[in-house]
């Protein structure tokens, strides 16, 4: 018998245990492929920029445009510009010395309210606005009465005030009698009271004892408004008054200082006398 050969088995080597822990990856060796872009970008990005560039310069150009035509025109006629250098020229050739008049004779009347010690508050201008309100027939009526006039609200309360303080400065110095007050009702009431005149029967009169005092303050104003341009004359002659309006400024070696010791010196005497 053929003798069998006994095959005995193959060893193998032991598996190594991978310890995925100890497996690091450098991102620094890791090679990316490159991705090549045919052609050259420089060209296009130049282009873009310049079409941006342009772009903004057409804003900025615009908005410049718009500025003069809205902000530094009074109008704009066919694309012609009429600025308001040119508008405020003419305005105060036409009425720069009136404005510029009246402005002095107001602030003539603050001062002289200052020195009699009379002030007009808040709630006696707002009374007045009210007044006016109510005789113009509504808030309505009267905000479009301020547009009509080209007026603010605030620039109605600073008249208001100077007339309540020329009333008040002048007021003692008036001299009538309730003969000249009831007078001055006979005359005027239908002008004054015109709903209530309107409202009588044919022939009827209005009482006077019902209205007196209303008329009397209306009377006042009235006598005060007569009497306020001789006065402001008189008080003109008074102070010293550099009106650049009808001619120009002049200038002189330590003029303000001057004037500021001159009325100084001014007041001193007139406390001392006193």
């Amino acid at each position: 018998m053929p003798k069998v050969k006994k095959s005995t088995p193959k060893k193998t080597a032991p598996k190594k245990k991978v310890n995925l822990k100890k497996i690091s990856i450098d991102p620094k060796k890791i090679k990316l492929p490159k991705i090549e872009v045919k052609g050259n970008l420089k060209p296009v990005l130049k282009i873009v920029g310049m079409v941006l560039l342009i772009i903004g310069s057409l804003v900025l150009v615009d908005l410049a445009v718009q500025y003069l035509n809205n902000d530094c025109s009074v109008a704009v006629v066919n694309g012609t510009r009429i600025s308001k250098n040119v508008w405020n020229d003419r305005l105060q050739k036409a009425y720069g010395s009136a404005v510029a008049s009246q402005l002095i004779e107001d602030q003539i009347i603050k001062s002289e309210a200052k020195k009699a010690d009379v002030s007009v508050s808040k709630e006696d201008i707002n009374k007045e606005v009210d007044r006016i309100i109510e005789s113009i027939g509504g808030e309505e009526l009267f905000n479009s009465a301020l547009e009509a006039n080209n007026i603010t609200l605030a620039e109605l309360k600073d008249q208001i005030e100077v007339d309540l303080l020329s009333t008040a400065i002048l007021k003692p110095t008036l001299e009538y009698t309730q003969d000249d007050v009831k007078d001055f009702f006979n005359q005027y009431s239908d002008v004054i009271y015109p709903k209530e005149t309107a409202a009588l029967e044919e022939g009827a009169k209005l009482d006077f004892e019902k209205f007196k005092d209303d008329v009397e303050e209306v009377y006042v104003q009235q006598q005060v408004q007569t009497k306020l341009n001789t006065w402001l004359s008189e008080k003109r002659a008074e102070y010293k008054i550099q009106d650049n309006s009808t001619g120009k400024p002049k200038y002189g070696f330590l003029t303000i200082t001057t004037n500021i010791v001159n009325n100084l010196l001014d007041r001193f005497q007139k406390n001392s006398e006193e």
